[in-house]
């Protein structure tokens, strides 16, 4: 039977790898379409400066309450926090098809997707704290982060164009009611996972609350990490001010509307599932800084690309070549974080990256009318791009010491996986005790 390749060994898994895999995609597409049929309906009302305010108005709540809700995570098994984050995700999104449904104001509209954020949020953080428990080695481990960015593609995919072609021919209740019953499906998937619970002391109350935000500490003064966490930020930034940027790309300058944008986005998809095998080989490297480095140069070129672009192929084209750029970067960033963490903390470190991502996006979604603005459709892809590129240079200074802590011993793991009582410990762990025996 031919070897399965590296960036797939993570669907030879246990079933419970697999249905968590297909649950972030599901989400995903859901989390993607849904996120754009909101900026049409807000650019309909209000253009490109309503469609950038709804933006804020939804990833802001999201990034301040995300290290809370989804640090609890760690004080119960990683599967039922998996699943009570889908079973609110599912609840908020049919919050959101009923006030689209009756007509509401704006701002209810608006409300209950700003839940809807809220609950990818906090599910996304334990998508990635859940992953190193069900994969049976490093290799599968990286595997499965390859997955969850290839998964993110075909989101990024599928999402905008359901979104786009959904809204224009019936209303964006439809992509809504959709993501409900895809959603319920879902939070089904991550039932029975059979996973521990994080060692954790007790406590609750104000000791509660104080351990939900224990992944900040984690992060605080540690500068290599810091600026890694730049890095992936850059890229969220890029990520918000997208929406905004090709609706209005879309419309001013290819003449193509609603339809026109979700194939543009679209282009993103293909590019962060194409990145997502590529990013699935390379993060398998010793050294992952160099390949953080790339993603992001690659990425800001090809945004600042899209500024000489005036037909719907090649500015598809040009944002696929930086979602690989971006898949790259993500893959290899969350691998490196990975490897440098305190398992106890994952998921409320992830929750501090999911922050920090949620910030970025509200700062490109904020920052993309202005720019459009003052100086135009085009032209405002320049700055993101640019930013993008010098933050990745900049970080790659500090961010190549975690590559020095991270040093993995494959030869040490597999001498002690041999020993019955360690071998039950999961991959995560035995790397650390490699480490330590070397």
């Amino acid at each position: 039977m031919r070897k399965m390749p590296a960036s797939l060994s993570a669907l030879g898994s246990s079933s419970g790898l697999r249905r968590v895999l297909l649950a972030y995609l599901l989400s995903g597409i859901v989390e993607t379409a849904t996120w754009l049929a909101i900026v049409l309906y807000a650019y309909a009302r209000g253009g490109p400066s309503l469609a950038g305010l709804v933006v804020v108005g939804q990833v802001l709540p999201a990034a301040f309450v995300a290290p809370l809700l989804a640090g609890l995570g760690d004080r119960m098994t990683r599967g039922a926090a998996l699943v009570l984050a889908y079973a609110f995700l599912t609840v908020a999104t049919a919050v959101t098809l009923i006030a689209l449904v009756v007509n509401a104001p704006v701002l209810v509209v608006v409300a209950g997707a700003t839940l809807c954020t809220i609950g990818h949020a906090v599910a996304r953080p334990n998508h990635f704290a859940v992953l190193p428990q069900l994969a049976r080695s490093p290799e599968q481990l990286v595997s499965a982060n390859a997955l969850s960015t290839i998964a993110d593609g075909i989101a990024l995919f599928a999402g905008p164009l359901a979104a786009g072609f959904g809204a224009a021919l019936v209303g964006p209740w439809l992509v809504f009611a959709a993501g409900v019953a895809v959603l319920v499906i879902t939070a089904l998937l991550c039932l029975g996972l059979g996973l521990a619970a994080p060692v954790t002391t007790d406590g609750g109350g104000a000791a509660a609350l104080r351990q939900a935000f224990e992944g900040v500490g984690a992060l605080w003064g540690d500068w290599p990490a810091l600026a890694l966490l730049a890095i992936l930020t850059s890229g969220f930034v890029v990520i918000g001010a997208m929406d905004v940027l090709a609706v209005t790309f879309s419309e001013v300058v290819l003449g193509q509307g609603e339809a026109g944008a979700g194939v543009t986005l679209s282009g993103v998809g293909i590019g962060v599932l194409v990145g997502g095998v590529v990013a699935g080989v390379l993060a398998l490297r010793r050294r992952l800084a160099p390949v953080v480095l790339i993603g992001g140069l690659l990425m800001g070129a090809a945004v600042t690309s899209v500024s000489l672009l005036t037909h719907v192929g090649t500015t598809a084209t040009a944002l696929a070549v930086s979602g690989l750029g971006g898949a790259v970067l993500l893959v290899a960033g969350r691998t490196l974080l990975q490897r440098t963490s305190d398992e106890r903390l994952l998921a409320r470190i992830f929750a501090v990256q999911e922050s920090a991502s949620l910030v970025g996006m509200a700062v490109g979604a904020a920052v993309a009318p202005v720019l459009i603005e003052r100086t135009s459709p085009a032209d405002a892809f320049v700055p993101f791009g640019a930013a993008t590129a010098i933050v990745a240079l900049a970080g790659y200074l500090l961010i190549r010491q975690l590559d020095a802590r991270a040093v993995l011993r494959p030869a040490e793991a597999a001498l002690l996986r041999r020993v019955a009582f360690l071998a039950v410990l999961p991959p995560y762990d035995l790397e650390r005790l490699a480490r330590h025996a070397a």
